[in-house]
């Protein structure tokens, strides 16, 4: 099986979502040090829970709207659970990088102020898109 994590993955992911990253460079870490650590399973598994963490925020933005959505501090709970897991994943695909990257992502996205939390909101919706691609590439094959 061919590797989903080529070196024009994030060019290509533009084009298919019509969209312009807002954290192409970090992206791009993450793609490279997955490639290079053999994890792209485990890169699969981060775009995974983003695309799933970006559905439940959606919920939570609407969940005011409709009335059937009756447990939004399950929701809530759910989210948090899934930003705690991703923080991890992003972690776990850095581990044997630098300590400069590392330091980056920590101090960028890991931390918990507003400005690491709107950095990763930026990532995880970054990676939904990666996500959206890969599921299209996998059914067009």
């Amino acid at each position: 099986m061919k590797s989903v994590l080529n070196k024009n993955l994030i060019k290509e992911v533009e084009e298919f979502s019509d969209t312009l990253l807002l954290r192409k460079n970090d992206l791009q870490i993450l793609i490279d040090e997955s490639s290079k650590g053999n994890l792209e399973q485990e890169f699969e598994e981060l775009a995974f829970c983003c695309k799933y963490v970006e559905g439940l925020k959606r919920v939570l933005a609407k969940g005011s709207e409709f009335k059937e959505i009756e447990n939004l501090d399950y929701v809530k709970k759910d989210l948090s659970d899934n930003m705690e897991k991703i923080i991890d994943q992003v972690r776990k695909l850095l581990s044997n990088s630098p300590g400069q990257i590392k330091n980056h992502f920590e101090e960028t996205f890991l931390q918990l102020n507003s400005q690491c939390f709107q950095n990763l909101s930026e990532l995880t919706a970054n990676l939904e898109l990666v996500k959206k691609y890969l599921n299209y590439q996998k059914r067009s094959e």
